[in-house]
């Protein structure tokens, strides 16, 4: 299994790389909603790593925010690889760096590997199950925010009301927490794990964005919601997950907004 996932991180590594190619010589863009994007290498990422995880792991079923839910011949035993082939479209689209490429697998409705690797940035986070989460091969530990010092990144989820948004901004200003706001939801999960926001917050997020950032922050030591509760892998669900005491702190206020 050590290998196949060797070769799967090449293979993510490769695709991000293909998507800066791509990006270089010109791109074509479509659009699938309100600031909801797809271009031609969304597609060629997300075929590229499906031909490979089918080859690495032909027992697996495969969901892509591309191409939906390809179930194995036995859904029941095997497990699902979760693909986000560009998450931050918006943002790979406008040139700049904060996007990424998300991989997860999930099997006995528990996330066991998450890949998230951000190609103009030069970072590639890894976790596996019960066995810690990685930045570019170093360890990753979750430390909470010193009094007053918080940063948590926000999502903006076009299938909540704009109202409650705005509410949520009004509450972690009287709490005293600074946000940001970065257009990748999978990237921002994936710097809680590392330290660069405290925690990430956005009322619904689809699986491909949100379960390799969640493991990545269980593995290095964060608190996170059960994701996956309630068909959250085919219908999404709120995501928070933050270090540990500021999860408490703000994990009720967050939810009566």
């Amino acid at each position: 299994m050590q290998d196949e996932y060797q070769v799967l991180e090449s293979a993510i590594k490769q695709a991000g790389q293909r998507a800066q190619t791509i990006r270089q010589s010109g791109l074509s863009v479509t659009t699938k909603g309100r600031q909801d994007f797809v271009s031609q290498a969304d597609i060629a990422v997300e075929d590229e790593l499906k031909q490979v995880i089918r080859s690495l792991f032909p027992e697996d079923g495969f969901l892509g925010e591309e191409s939906g839910l390809i179930q194995s011949v036995d859904a029941n035993t095997s497990g699902v690889w979760v693909i986000d082939p560009i998450d931050g479209t918006t943002n790979y689209v406008q040139g700049m760096d904060y996007w990424c490429v998300s991989v997860a697998y999930v099997k006995n409705n528990e996330i066991q590997v998450g890949f998230v690797y951000a190609p103009d940035r030069d970072e590639f986070f890894m976790a596996k199950k019960g066995q810690g989460a990685y930045l570019n091969g170093a360890q990753l530990a979750i430390h909470d925010p010193e009094k007053g010092q918080a940063i948590i990144g926000l999502g903006r989820s076009n299938r909540r009301p704009v109202q409650e948004y705005c509410d949520l901004i009004l509450m972690l200003d009287t709490q005293n927490v600074e946000y940001r706001r970065f257009g990748a939801g999978a990237l921002m999960l994936a710097h809680v794990s590392s330290g660069l926001v405290h925690g990430y917050f956005e009322s619904h997020l689809n699986s491909w964005d949100a379960l390799a950032g969640l493991l990545l922050i269980k593995e290095s030591g964060g608190q996170v919601t059960d994701f996956l509760n309630n068909d959250g892998l085919l219908s999404g669900n709120p995501v928070w997950a933050a270090s540990p005491q500021l999860w408490e702190n703000l994990n009720k206020l967050l939810f009566l907004v």
